[in-house]
C-alpha cells in the first residue's frame, strides 16, 4: 500500500502531465512552482520512481508515469461522481453550472431557449460566460468554468470532448454585394472584401488557409472580435464574413442579409462540448447541454431547410491572374491588409504568419509575403 497519498498530490501530479510543464502547471493550479515540484517528487518517492524526465524543454512522462496517470484520472473521477451523486438525493436538478460559450451560439442559439429553461429549472444556478474557443479553453483547463462549448477544441489529455453539433460555416454579406442566397463552394465566390475574426476565433486559421491556397479570392481584411458587429457590418456594406450556421439561426428571413452555406468540406464547422476529464459533468450541467443541444439541431434544420438550392452568384468571379510584386524601398506592400511587409530577417509587422516569398526573390533579398499569398499593392 502506498502511504500518504493526497487529493493534492493526484491534482498536481495531473496538472504537470497534461500540461507538459511545470511552470503551465502551476499557473493553472495557482501555487508557485516549487511548491508544485516538491509535491509531485514527494508524489515520486511515495511510489518508488520516476514519473517524469525533467528538461529545459518541459516534462515528459515515463512509461510509469503514464500508468499512474490513468489511476489518478480514475480516482479524481471517482471522487467528483462520488459528490455528485449525494448532491442528487433529491429528485429536483439543483447545482452550479459555469458555461462557456462562443459568441455564435450566444448570438444564434441562447436566446431562443435560455427562458424556457430558466423557468424550467429554478434550483439550476446558470452562470454564462461568453469568449471565443482557444479562451474559453484556456479557462476551463483553469478550472474557471466547468464546461465550454467551442469549435475544433484543442487535443489535450485532459479535456473530455462531445461532437455538439455539425454544419456548414456560411458566408454572410448584405445586398452591396450583389450575391443571390443559396450554398455555394469557394471557387464560385468572387473577390470579395473580408471581416476576419480574430486570432482566437477558430474559424481565422481555416479562412487563412482558404486565402493562403487561393481557394477564396480576398482583396482586402478588415479585423473585428464581435459577432454581432461583424453581421451588422456585413449587412450595411461591400463587405462580408464568415461564421458557422448557428451565428446566423436567429436571421432567417431577414431581408437585407444574403447567407450563402458553403459546402466546402474544410468549412464544415463542428461545435464540441468539452469538460475537464477529472470532472464529470453534473446532471445540472448534463440538462443544459442536452437543451443546448436540441435547440441547436432544430435551428440548424430550420436554416437548412430555408436555403435549399445552389444558386450561382450574380456577380462574375474575376480571372485568378495573380497581381505583379513591386518591391516599394526595401520592403513591400500586402495586398491584403495594406501594410508594410519586412526584408528577410526582420520582425513582421503584417500580423499574418509569414513565408518566404517563392517568387524570385531569394537569399537575403527574399522578402515575406503575407499568409494570404495575394502578393502585393501594386498601384
Amino acid at each position: 500500500m502506498i502511504p500518504s497519498i493526497s487529493f493534492r498530490h493526484l491534482q498536481y501530479f495531473t496538472a504537470v502531465f497534461e500540461e507538459g510543464s511545470f511552470t503551465k502547471a502551476a499557473e493553472r493550479e495557482r501555487c508557485t512552482q516549487p511548491a508544485l515540484s516538491a509535491q509531485v517528487r514527494n508524489v515520486e518517492e511515495l511510489v518508488g520512481c520516476n514519473l517524469f524526465e525533467r528538461s529545459v524543454a518541459g516534462a515528459v512522462p515515463t512509461a510509469a508515469g503514464k500508468r499512474f496517470y490513468r489511476h489518478a484520472i480514475s480516482i479524481l473521477r471517482s471522487l467528483r461522481l462520488a459528490e455528485l451523486e449525494m448532491a442528487t438525493v433529491t429528485e429536483e436538478i439543483s447545482g452550479t453550472v459555469r458555461a462557456g460559450v462562443i459568441p455564435s451560439l450566444v448570438r444564434g442559439i441562447l436566446p431562443s431557449f435560455l427562458g424556457e429553461f430558466i423557468e424550467k429549472h429554478p434550483a439550476i444556478d446558470l452562470r454564462i460566460t461568453e469568449s471565443f474557443s482557444g479562451t474559453l479553453t484556456d479557462w476551463l483547463l483553469a478550472q474557471e468554468i466547468d464546461l465550454a462549448f467551442v469549435v475544433e477544441p484543442p487535443r489535450h489529455d485532459g479535456l473530455e470532448m462531445e461532437k455538439l453539433a455539425d454544419g456548414p460555416a456560411v458566408l454572410i454579406s448584405g445586398k452591396a454585394l450583389g450575391l443571390s442566397p443559396g450554398p455555394l463552394q469557394l471557387r464560385d465566390i468572387p473577390s470579395v472584401k473580408m471581416i476576419m475574426p480574430g486570432h482566437r476565433h477558430s474559424l481565422r486559421a481555416t479562412i487563412e488557409r482558404a486565402i493562403w491556397n487561393r481557394s477564396l479570392r480576398v482583396t482586402r481584411v478588415l479585423e473585428m472580435d464581435s459577432v454581432p458587429g461583424m453581421i451588422t457590418f456585413a449587412r450595411n456594406s461591400d463587405w462580408a464574413t464568415i461564421l458557422p450556421l448557428v451565428a446566423i439561426a436567429r436571421d432567417r428571413g431577414d431581408p437585407d442579409l444574403v447567407l450563402n452555406p458553403i459546402t466546402d468540406a474544410q468549412f464544415e464547422t463542428n461545435i464540441y462540448l468539452v469538460y475537464l476529464a477529472q470532472f464529470p459533468l453534473s446532471p445540472a450541467g448534463r440538462e443544459f447541454v442536452e437543451a443546448l443541444r436540441k435547440e441547436t439541431d432544430r435551428a440548424r434544420d430550420l436554416l437548412l431547410n430555408d436555403i435549399k438550392a445552389p444558386l450561382s452568384p450574380v456577380r462574375s468571379a474575376p480571372t485568378n491572374k495573380r497581381p505583379a510584386f513591386k518591391k516599394i524601398g526595401s520592403g513591400r506592400i500586402c495586398a491584403v491588409c495594406h501594410k508594410r511587409q519586412s526584408p528577410s530577417g526582420e520582425k513582421d509587422t503584417h500580423g499574418f504568419r509569414a513565408i518566404l516569398n517563392r517568387n524570385g526573390i531569394k537569399g537575403d533579398k527574399a522578402h515575406r509575403e503575407c499568409v494570404a499569398g495575394l502578393s502585393v499593392k501594386t498601384g
